[in-house]
């Protein structure tokens, strides 16, 4: 059993700094430059001040809520509308801004906030479901009508799928395994795999691995827990970059030697 002070320490302290930072409503801002009428003047001013303020122009902005609200079951309520939530989830995702940040220039409660970003969350779930599918076994034996009407790929890369390559996205790592996400800059990330094809669109993307993990570790765990991972049909192939192995159904750019002059762009 923990001693009292022990049990203050452990248990209550964290908590209540939690609750205090994430979770602590605050009282409704007044103007002074706060609020969503300011944000939103932001959004509708031109696509300069709305790419700043959102992550994205304002047509996409407009085309992303008439989505989720007409596809994807986000709902506006009497206070808030569908682009103010949708705002809120943008700001804390596009700017990585705290919850209490979020609240205080939206002119919004804690609690708010933290209910309609993961309204939109839900929602911005399913469309991604919708938008990002997997090709089948049978379509990744085809061969891509795009692939094969240019003579520059075709036949040469007659047997690609798509390719594959990582990216580092930082985040903010649980201090008690920190260094696991340490990446080769000495930054905190997620090391996420994507796949495209031919139309640049994604196919699938697996982002469970620490900033540390290797590109080519990170394709072997996909390949080993993914059950959704497509894996290449016999004679077909990934292409993938020279952080990755050569293998079957992965090809890697030659490396060539220290004297060779390799160009890889067609």
């Amino acid at each position: 059993m923990l001693e009292d002070e022990e049990t203050d320490e452990v248990l209550v302290k964290p908590t209540v700094q939690y609750y205090e930072r994430y979770l602590c409503p605050e009282p409704m801002q007044p103007g002074g430059g706060f609020g969503w009428l300011n944000i939103q003047h932001h959004i509708e001013r031109d696509d300069e001040s709305c790419l700043h303020a959102v992550r994205m122009r304002r047509e996409a902005f407009r085309m992303l809520c008439q989505s989720l609200e007409n596809d994807y079951g986000l709902a506006a309520t009497e206070n808030i509308s569908i682009e103010e939530s949708v705002a809120m989830f943008l700001t804390t995702c596009g700017h990585n801004e705290v919850q209490r940040t979020v609240a205080r220039n939206f002119g919004r409660n804690q609690e708010t906030v933290n209910r309609k970003f993961h309204e939109v969350l839900t929602a911005m779930e399913r469309l991604a479901c919708d938008q990002m599918k997997t090709p089948t076994v049978q379509q990744r034996k085809e061969f891509p009508r795009k692939l094969r009407a240019n003579k520059n790929y075709w036949p040469y890369f007659q047997g690609f799928i798509g390719a594959i390559d990582g990216t580092h996205v930082p985040v903010i790592a649980p201090e008690e395994n920190r260094r696991a996400f340490w990446d080769r800059f000495g930054e905190a990330s997620l090391n996420i795999m994507a796949i495209c094809d031919i139309d640049l669109l994604f196919t699938y993307i697996w982002n469970g691995a620490p900033g540390s993990v290797h590109d080519s570790r990170v394709l072997a765990i996909a390949q080993q827990t993914s059950r959704t991972f497509p894996k290449p049909p016999p004679g077909k192939y990934y292409l993938v970059d020279s952080g990755y192995a050569n293998k079957k159904g992965y090809l890697a750019p030659y490396r060539g030697n220290r004297r060779e002059s390799v160009r890889y762009h067609l």
